[in-house]
């Protein structure tokens, strides 16, 4: 006990012999450091949680959850319901539980639970609707085995059938899709139109047009083209971002070279191409002679047929062969007589090439350049502008063509604009320069401040000082007073006085005006 009151004593004598300043302080610190040492306490005795299930279906979810409360399970809920969280150690046992339960289903529903949960007296909308969420959830499931697909989403939309037929009426089925793709990845074109393919083949009646896929952000992924029309106009528009990139590239080399001549802004130039994107497949044959001297070929087969008749005789005049209803003639006589038949045929070997040429789509059937300059043009210098411009662009006489004309600009509306944005400048950086100053002036007057409360509260805290040693001074000289009056003691007090009055004049006179004040 003794020990406790001795501390406690010492610690109550070190309270009251501190100023106020460091009292506050000296309580600012324990609270700040109990603050800590329980929110340290808090840290370390917070409970851990470890995934149970993440990416649920809501209806998952709720059934889990319900699960959970009844078995008194502590869990927490993340990414919005769909992650559920309990301690590690009772993750397995958790999940072993639940299973045994049929839980988690997978969100969706396949056409096995309309197999097995078909009961007695189900009508024909609820088969339907039964049938269409079935599918949906197969599709789903098929989708989501994409390595770029965390999940998916799959609406269908058909038709109520009907026995009667209205003309203008007919509706088509639709469905739309809902995509989130995993971190960082892509989905593609092809991919995308897998997808509508798969859903508008899985579903009677479904055209490709009417599916629409989207994905996570709300983009629309769908709009690619699907028919011969739409690749058609797919074609068109990349032959016209052909050409305008062409026509650019020119433009701009032409600008450059010219605006290093007549400085930046004094030239205008415009080109306008024609370029053909037809493809041609070209067949030549070639035959040459295998002799060039002669003109000749090789001899590669004779033909040589011979007819020779002499003598005298009776030539028959009629016609050979069998009787036949045909009259007959009487000979005549040929007389002396000779026939001679030749027939030669001779077949030369010659040489023959084959040469196929691809005509690649883009080339060049028309340039035309337009050229001002921010100047008067004689005949010479638009020569040379149009020689310079022709080397650069690669000029045909027989295709292209190139204007130059010299002309003075209109600046008045490029002079506005130029001020205006100077004006703003201007005015931004004098808001800069305000704000710097304000700073400047409001971390002067923090300082300041600062600087005065600090030499005030060290005056004071050695006035404090002075005071406390000029009463331990009176506080002496009074005891030795009353003990003994001799001179000499009064002489001593009043030399101690002196002594410290000398040592420190200004603070022993800021004292005494302070208790001349206080008076």
């Amino acid at each position: 006990m003794d020990f406790f009151k001795k501390l406690w004593q010492q610690v109550s004598d070190f309270w009251l012999s501190r100023s106020r300043a460091q009292k506050i302080k000296i309580s600012l610190s324990a609270f700040f450091m109990i603050g800590a040492i329980s929110f340290l306490i808090f840290l370390l005795n917070r409970p851990t949680y470890a995934p149970l299930y993440v990416n649920l279906d809501a209806r998952d979810a709720g059934d889990i959850v319900k699960k959970l409360d009844d078995a008194k399970i502590a869990y927490k809920l993340e990414d919005g319901g769909r992650s559920i969280l309990v301690d590690p150690k009772q993750v397995y046992k958790t999940r072993i539980m639940l299973a045994q339960e049929g839980l988690p289903k997978g969100g969706v529903m396949d056409f096995s639970d309309v197999f097995n949960k078909t009961k007695l007296g189900t009508t024909e909308w609820e088969r339907r609707l039964q049938y269409n969420q079935a599918l949906q959830g197969e599709l789903t499931r098929t989708i989501e085995e994409m390595e770029e697909v965390d999940s998916a989403r799959i609406h269908i939309v058909q038709p109520e059938k009907s026995l009667f037929i209205e003309t203008g009426s007919k509706s088509e089925p639709s469905a739309a899709v809902f995509l989130k793709l995993k971190p960082g990845a892509q989905i593609t074109e092809e991919e995308v139109k897998g997808i509508i393919n798969l859903i508008s083949h899985s579903v009677e009646g479904m055209k490709p047009e009417n599916v629409t896929v989207i994905d996570d952000y709300g983009r629309i992924l769908s709009n690619i083209p699907l028919s011969q029309d739409d690749n058609a106009k797919e074609v068109v528009n990349s032959q016209l971002t052909i050409q305008n990139n062409f026509q650019k590239q020119l433009q701009a080399s032409v600008q450059s070279l010219l605006e290093q001549v007549f400085g930046p802004g004094n030239v205008v130039v415009r080109v306008s191409a024609k370029l053909n994107f037809d493809k041609k497949i070209v067949e030549n044959k070639l035959f040459s002679p295998v002799n060039k001297d002669t003109g000749e070929g090789i001899l590669r087969s004779v033909q040589d047929l011979r007819e020779h008749f002499a003598g005298t005789g009776n030539v028959p005049g009629g016609v050979p062969g069998v009787d036949t209803n045909v009259p007959g003639y009487q000979q005549v006589n040929a007389g002396n007589s000779e026939y001679q038949k030749s027939d030669v045929t001779r077949n030369y070997e010659i040489n023959e090439s084959h040469e196929n040429l691809t005509v690649a789509p883009g080339a060049v059937d028309k340039l035309t350049v337009s050229v001002v300059v921010n100047r008067t043009l004689n005949d010479n210098d638009k020569d040379a502008i149009s020689r310079l411009v022709g080397n650069a662009i690669g000029y045909d006489p027989q295709r292209d063509q190139i204007s130059v004309e010299g002309m003075t600009f209109n600046n008045d509306l490029v002079t506005a604009i130029t001020n205006e944005m100077n004006n703003l400048k201007q005015q931004r950086a004098n808001q800069r320069n305000l704000i710097f100053i304000g700073a400047g002036l409001l971390t002067a007057i923090l300082f300041g401040t600062y600087s005065f409360i600090t030499v005030r509260r060290r005056r004071k805290r050695e006035e404090e000082r002075i005071a406390r040693e000029l009463a331990e001074a009176q506080e002496a000289a009074a005891q030795q007073a009353s003990s003994q009056t001799t001179e000499t003691t009064r002489n001593d007090v009043y030399a101690s006085i002196e002594k410290l009055a000398r040592r420190k004049p200004e603070d022993v006179a800021r004292l005494l005006k302070t208790w001349l004040n206080e008076d």
